[in-house]
């Protein structure tokens, strides 16, 4: 898995996912395998990769989660 320093310019032109640190290691082994996550559970029916273009987008998911935890 690489790590990428981002800046401004291209905060804007990346795409971001969100996981649990715990996924991290088998991200890392097997990449990310579509799935239906917790949160999901009764919303989707087929499984996926959610992913958020942007750093505008990560932000409204950001606060769209946090409020779901609460």
């Amino acid at each position: 898995m690489r790590k990428y320093i981002l800046n401004d310019e291209s905060l804007n032109s990346n795409y971001f996912h969100f996981t649990d640190r715990k996924n991290l290691e088998s991200i890392q082994s097997k990449g990310l395998i579509p799935n239906i996550g917790s949160h999901a559970k009764n919303i989707e029916k087929t499984r996926k990769i959610f992913f958020v273009e942007g750093l505008d987008n990560l932000l409204i998911l950001f606060d769209c989660w946090i409020n779901a935890l609460y």
